[in-house]
């Protein structure tokens, strides 16, 4: 962030995205940022390659994302990933009351 291009950011009162690694327990430890972006999609798109390369197998050597709005004075965080919050997927049969994933095909005709 002291590039020119950050410092002319400041002065303009744009605000920054900044990408921190969070370690999950009680209390959530911050491991520190990542990255800072000037734009929100940006930042999301540097957590999702964040957590792709350093957890590709999604076995949760990431425990947590965050990333913080930083605007003067202000953070906000406005995007949260947690590896413990990822659910198992629910029985689609009892959901929907047919199989969605299943082929369909008319007697008589080839799939």
């Amino acid at each position: 962030m002291t590039s020119i291009g950050g410092d002319l950011r400041r002065a303009a009162r744009q605000p920054s995205y900044e990408i921190h690694e969070i370690l999950d327990g009680d209390p959530a430890l911050d491991l520190g940022v990542r990255c800072v972006t000037w734009d929100y999609l940006d930042a999301v798109d540097e957590a999702m390659d964040f957590i792709q390369e350093s957890d590709p197998r999604g076995t949760g050597e990431v425990s947590g994302v965050d990333i913080v709005r930083v605007d003067g004075h202000e953070r906000e965080t406005v995007w949260r990933y947690r590896h413990c919050d990822e659910r198992p997927e629910q029985d689609l049969l009892k959901r929907w009351g047919f199989q969605p994933t299943q082929t369909f095909a008319r007697p008589g005709y080839a799939a």
